[in-house]
């Protein structure tokens, strides 16, 4: 946005907003017992209504 529609010099963050990460967070994971992964993919079934996953 042009410095004189916004009010404020280009590059220039609002002094009320806090500064923003530059990257997503952090991944992170866990593993899955084979009963869960089972039961995840009879969820997914159900939720899909019957299709393979």
């Amino acid at each position: 946005m042009p410095e004189h529609l916004s009010g404020w010099p280009d590059g220039h963050s609002l002094p009320a907003l806090p500064q923003q990460r530059q990257t997503g967070p952090r991944s992170e994971s866990v593993e899955l017992t084979t009963e869960e992964r089972d039961a995840f993919t009879e969820l997914a079934r159900q939720l899909g209504g019957g299709r393979g996953v």
